[in-house]
């Protein structure tokens, strides 16, 4: 007969034994320190400082001092000093300070692996939140992974029936902002809500023929180029475009006067902006004809008014700048100047005004050459 258990190693008292108690007692030491075995981690590799009685480890690889030589053992503080078990092939062990439970495989410690089959067919999966009937799968995280396995990956959003719905819906704070998919119908669609329950559809594409239609309405990205020879006059006026021929005129040299700020007449006339347009950039390059030109102010005006007769006067026009800036540095080659409109939205049929004043000692008249740029959204 065996001196010792043959899993544990725990004594057996033996026949006529003095001193049973002694051996009683080892085999219950061995079992208090390895029954329902947790530890406190597994990646120390020297026995802490002060040890309690009772704290158990994994010895960390590589360790040292009194746990030299003893790696993946558990070590257990007892009586003042160190024993060591070694773990045996399916020993399982819970890592307090890490939460996670560990399998000895006989030759290291390592996360038991999961049984594919047990997550077949659950009812509902949380993933760092409680799924329920409605959300099966429930994910609260930053960000959500869905990658290939070696090639592609798709993502399948399948409904019963065509006048059923399959969507992607977007929230804020659980209220419903924008959606898209199929609803409905099987022509696609994107919609959006202030407060979810009123929703406008911005665009849907046409099952059969992928035509676009947007009945919200749309706005279109235009474009109007302008420029020419801006005038630039020894008094240093402001000049603008002609009021006859508004930006279609190869010379800019109408005089807004002399003031710190442009003259502005009902009669100047610009780039055409129709109603509820919004406003966007203002592009220019630009080249003096002259050292003397060291540099110019630009005002940019949106200018409207009551399309009638009462119009004929500056005080029934409307105006408001979009853009205005001094000194703008040029030299003797192209500069090139941007400027944001301000997003402004018309609030009538106007015109877009651009003046600009030179910056230097003039002797002479001198001039500007520009090709300039301005965008703007259309109505819907």
């Amino acid at each position: 007969m065996s001196d010792t258990s043959q899993i544990l190693g725990l004594p057996y008292i033996q026949p006529a034994q003095a001193q049973k108690h002694v051996t009683h007692n080892e085999a219950i030491r061995v079992l208090d320190a390895l029954v329902q075995l947790s530890v406190e981690d597994r990646d120390q590799t020297a026995p802490p400082a002060s040890p309690t009685s009772g704290d158990r480890h994994i010895v960390g690889a590589g360790a040292t001092g009194d746990w030299a030589s003893k790696d993946g053992s558990i070590a257990v503080y007892d009586d003042g000093g160190w024993r060591f078990y070694e773990p045996q092939g399916g020993w399982l062990a819970v890592v307090r300070s890490e939460g996670v439970s560990l399998i000895w495989t006989g030759t290291t410690w390592a996360a038991p692996g999961i049984d594919a089959s047990a997550l077949q067919n659950v009812d509902s999966i949380g993933v760092n939140t409680t799924a329920d009937a409605t959300n099966r799968l429930s994910v609260s995280a930053d960000a959500t992974l869905l990658s290939n396995a070696g090639t592609d990956h798709r993502v399948v959003v399948n409904k019963a029936a065509m006048t059923d719905t399959a969507s992607l819906l977007f929230q804020t704070n659980y209220a419903g902002r924008a959606e898209m998919g199929t609803a409905g119908s099987d022509d696609f669609a994107i919609k959006v809500s202030a407060d979810s329950s009123t929703w406008n559809t911005a665009v849907t594409f046409d099952q059969n023929t992928g035509t676009a239609q947007f009945p919200s309405g749309a706005k279109v990205a235009n474009r109007i180029d302008f420029g020419g020879r801006w005038y630039c006059y020894t008094n240093n006026r402001w000049v603008t475009h002609s009021p006859t021929y508004g930006i279609q005129t190869e010379n800019n040299n109408a005089s807004a006067g002399t003031d710190a700020e442009p003259a502005l007449a009902w009669t100047q006339i610009g780039a055409q902006i129709p109603k509820d347009a919004q406003l966007q950039n203002f592009t220019a390059s630009l080249r003096p004809n002259f050292v003397q030109v060291v540099g110019f102010d630009l005002r940019i005006f949106f200018q409207t008014g009551t399309w009638a007769t009462e119009w004929a006067t500056d005080g029934a026009t409307q105006r408001t700048v979009v853009a205005s800036e001094d000194n703008i540095s040029v030299n003797s080659g192209f500069i090139h100047y941007e400027s944001d409109l301000g997003q402004l939205i018309a609030p009538d049929n106007g015109f877009l005004i651009v003046m600009l004043r030179p910056v230097g000692t003039l002797t002479a008249t001198r001039y500007l050459y520009a090709a300039m740029t301005a965008t703007y959204l259309s109505p819907r």
